[in-house]
């Protein structure tokens, strides 16, 4: 019986950090897109203030990867819970190799 309580705890918790990391990516996303329609506008204005189009770009690609760091960190914990439980990991055919 201690077993299940321990299981049971165990993905309660997992399923608890897998929702924080499903929020943490909301943040990344929304700037991603604020920032695509900010450089958007400003490729419109004339003149067209290309450094801050430059700045804006620079910031999607920063917050672009900071949303792949999250869904790494994401699939790490899955992946890790997987092999905790005795469930499979993640079988997707990836031709990176990862």
């Amino acid at each position: 019986m201690p077993q299940t309580k321990l299981a049971s705890a165990n993905r309660v918790a997992f399923l608890g950090q897998l929702s924080a990391s499903i929020a943490e990516i909301n943040q990344p996303i929304s700037a991603v897109v604020m920032n695509a329609e900010a450089a958007l506008r400003l490729l419109l204005a004339q003149p067209t203030d290309t450094e801050a189009v430059r700045r804006l770009l620079a910031c999607i690609v920063k917050d672009g990867m900071h949303t792949g760091d999250i869904v790494n960190r994401t699939r790490a914990l899955i992946k890790e819970s997987a092999a905790t439980e005795g469930m499979p990991g993640d079988q997707r055919c990836d031709p990176r190799g990862h």
